[in-house]
């Protein structure tokens, strides 16, 4: 959320610090490399609060510059993995992740709920599998577009879905994609319902999902795994019938290393 100028807050809220965070999030996959006006144009910053606080970035190491345009150094995912190690969310999946991507011969991931979002923070591809071209770790798609989405949504309340689809902004990404707000609730019921998600085609075209709940040790769903396939080699069926109860065991497996 932008903090603009006059906007009142508590007494412990530090605006500098706000901001900072502000400017690193305006970065992404279409704007990685920015001008101090770029950024400050996304981030509804004044230039030279933007500039400071980009150099200041790069005085920490979480940010580089040519003297022209700032991008992003690896430095900034140390924020992001604190958070994924607190969770068990980190390097102690990807064996497992890998170990699943080799049993079912085709992709996996896991992602968890931000808004009406679901973001992938860990991944695993087959070799010569890999058809989700716009799927990788930090990629975020419309949650209930996507079976993690459906899967994560699928824990909260129908009055609570039913609030973040009056909100959300909802566009078809295929010709497949259901845009019906009382079809997309009832997609979640049934995930629900189910205990896991099917998506055919809704985010792209030839990707088949599917999507189960990760659950940490005292039971709580902290995240979502999913694998994908293409229509051409798998059917619906196929995956939920012969795919789903692997990566069901899967994430009975994982949830002893999730905190």
């Amino acid at each position: 959320m932008a903090v603009r100028p006059g906007t009142r807050r508590s007494a412990t809220f530090v605006t500098a610090f706000a901001r900072g965070l502000q400017v690193i999030a305006t970065f992404g996959p279409t704007a990685e490399r920015m001008t101090v006006a770029e950024a400050a144009a996304k981030a509804r910053l004044d230039r030279a609060v933007t500039r400071r606080l980009l150099l200041t970035l790069v005085d920490l190491g979480y940010a580089a510059t040519d003297g022209k345009q700032f991008e992003l150094t690896s430095q900034v995912l140390r924020l992001g993995f604190s958070y994924l190690a607190a969770m068990g969310l980190d390097v102690r999946l990807q064996p497992h992740l890998d170990a699943l991507s080799r049993e079912i011969q085709e992709s996996v991931s896991v992602s968890m709920l931000d808004g009406n979002e679901v973001v992938f923070v860990a991944r695993s591809d087959a070799a010569g599998r890999q058809i989700a071209s716009s799927v990788r770790i930090g990629t975020r798609l419309p949650a209930f577009a996507s079976a993690s989405g459906r899967m994560l949504l699928s824990m909260q309340p129908d009055e609570q879905v039913l609030a973040l689809l009056r909100a959300a902004k909802i566009n078809a990404m295929t010709r497949h994609t259901i845009v019906d707000r009382r079809a997309l609730l009832e997609t979640v019921q049934k995930a629900r319902k189910d205990g896991y998600a099917i998506n055919d085609q809704e985010t792209e075209e030839g990707l088949l999902g599917a999507a189960v709940l990760l659950r940490n040790r005292s039971g709580r769903a902290v995240a979502s795994l999913n694998a994908n396939s293409h229509s051409a080699r798998m059917k619906k069926l196929h995956l939920a019938r012969d795919v789903v109860p692997k990566m069901q065991a899967c994430a009975n497996r994982l949830s002893s290393l999730l905190l």
